[in-house]
């Protein structure tokens, strides 16, 4: 049975049967990695709650037959609570998640990446009125590491646009952080 640990940040979680789900999570050294959560969903389970979004975790997980690999055990190292009461926040960390989630290959590693997005979920809940700068920094800093955007050229346009263009469908968290205003 193969199987190995790591450490990363879930960006999405989808429902898979009556008891099961599919997390997502951003690791470093593996990328972006979909695994399915045996019984979560269960009342009586005790991995739920290390399972939220935004969560930074240490999962074990065992490889699987296909593409798809199974949690084990997982313990919660950081769940940035400073800003989750706050929906404004919380759709800023959204966004920040769908964009990696929508721009990152699986399984094809990004630690500048997974550092972006760990550090700006660690400073979400100290943002000041310049908060749409320091996102847009933020996205464009993942663009770049991406190969979307060269190093040094400022960026003029509509990052949003751009970034849409780039995944060939929609971002739905920048319509709600529109509607936050």
């Amino acid at each position: 049975m193969n199987s190995y640990s790591v450490e990363g940040i879930v960006i999405k979680r989808h429902n898979l049967g009556e008891a099961d789900k599919l997390i997502t999570l951003f690791t470093p050294d593996h990328g972006k990695i979909t695994v399915m959560a045996k019984g979560i969903r269960k009342l009586s389970s005790k991995r739920a709650g290390s399972l939220e979004l935004f969560n930074l975790v240490k999962a074990a997980i065992v490889k699987g037959r296909g593409d798809l690999d199974t949690l084990t055990e997982v313990q919660t190292l950081h769940t940035f609570s400073s800003w989750r009461k706050h929906l404004g926040r919380v759709t800023l960390a959204y966004q920040l998640a769908e964009v990696v989630d929508k721009l990152t290959p699986d399984r094809q590693p990004h630690p500048r990446v997974f550092e972006i997005l760990k550090n700006s979920l660690s400073q979400i809940g100290n943002l000041k009125i310049d908060w749409k700068t320091k996102i847009d920094q933020w996205l464009l800093n993942i663009l770049i590491d991406l190969g979307y955007w060269p190093l040094h050229k400022p960026f003029t346009g509509d990052i949003q646009s751009f970034m849409e263009d780039i995944a060939n469908r929609p971002l739905h968290s920048h319509k709600l952080l529109n509607r936050l205003k």
